[in-house]
């Protein structure tokens, strides 16, 4: 499922900071702790993938 809010954010293969949306979101947390929200990207320069951490406040 592609999500539509988009975010800012850098693009690990290229180096730019780019605004778009994650093609998946889900949480990583260890047992007992707060966690973080991780999206997978499909840079739109070079079409290979990369993850970069979301905002806390992100709903798809």
């Amino acid at each position: 499922m592609v999500c539509k809010n988009k975010v800012k954010v850098k693009d690990t293969t290229t180096g730019k900071e780019i605004e778009i949306a994650p093609e998946k979101v889900w949480p990583l947390a260890p047992k007992g702790r707060k966690g973080v929200k991780i999206g997978l990207f499909k840079s739109p320069e070079t079409g290979k993938y990369f993850r970069a951490k979301l905002p806390e406040d992100y709903e798809c």
